[in-house]
């Protein structure tokens, strides 16, 4: 069984992780808005709160702003480690 804690959620582009980008028990991808509509962001956002995962990359690129702004307060509020980055 993985712990909360190891999950690594990842948020931007079309899904798919540059090799070596996370190593960790398991990653999880959500496409951005952009490229999935906001569907993904939802359920991302829905499963930080129940504590699903323990950190969230965030690939700027294909983020907006706004999203970006409201993953970080988010996982500020929940404790979530977040990593930011293009």
């Amino acid at each position: 069984m993985v712990v909360a804690a190891h999950r690594v959620a990842v948020i931007g582009g079309d899904g798919r992780l540059r090799p070596g980008l996370v190593e960790a028990p398991e990653v999880v991808v959500f496409k951005s808005p952009r490229d999935g509509g906001n569907g993904d962001a939802r359920r991302l956002e829905a499963a930080l709160r129940a504590g699903s995962f323990g950190t969230l990359i965030v690939l700027t690129r294909w983020n907006s702003h706004s999203t970006t702004r409201k993953l970080r307060r988010l996982c500020k509020k929940l404790g979530v480690d977040i990593v930011v980055m293009r």
